[in-house]
């Protein structure tokens, strides 16, 4: 039977042989390599929407240092207003301090004369003779010295 078949017919089933293989290893190949664009395509479109993730990253940080600067410039003039003010309450608080420590020195603390009217119950002397009540003694200074000095006496006068 070896006689019957020739090795041309035989080298001619192995190149079939090696054929088919070749073609059925070309289609898994060719499977995997379609499986390995559309991998590509969608690592394109990762890649694309990442790339847009940081542009708008990088904006949104930028917003926020623009926004954060702003605000630390609001925060400054409002400590340096505070700062200002602070400093004018505690020129105004020793100005006051002054003007009450010489209010106080310039006061005599002498006690109120005790008038003899005919009504015990006359504390301001209304009914006593014009002799009696020309000695009461105002608490009203005749003259202010500053302006300051009027406002103060003015307030411990409503306090009082």
């Amino acid at each position: 039977m070896m006689n019957y078949i020739s090795v041309d017919f035989l080298l001619n089933i192995l190149l079939v042989g090696l054929l088919l293989a070749t073609i059925g290893y070309c289609a898994l190949l060719n499977k995997r390599l379609s499986v390995l664009r559309g991998a590509h395509q969608e690592l394109r479109d990762l890649s694309a929407a990442f790339d847009q993730s940081i542009v708008k990253s990088r904006l949104g940080v930028n917003e926020l240092k623009l926004v954060a600067e702003s605000a630390g410039r609001e925060i400054k003039a409002e400590i340096s207003q505070a700062k200002d003010l602070i400093e004018e309450l505690q020129m105004i608080n020793a100005s006051s301090t002054r003007i009450a420590d010489r209010l106080q020195k310039n006061t005599v603390t002498k006690p109120a004369p005790r008038l003899h009217v005919p009504f015990a119950d006359d504390p301001a002397g209304l009914f006593g003779t014009e002799e009696e009540t020309s000695n009461v003694v105002s608490h009203t200074p005749r003259a202010f010295r500053t302006e300051a000095e009027k406002e103060l006496f003015n307030m411990l006068r409503k306090a009082s």
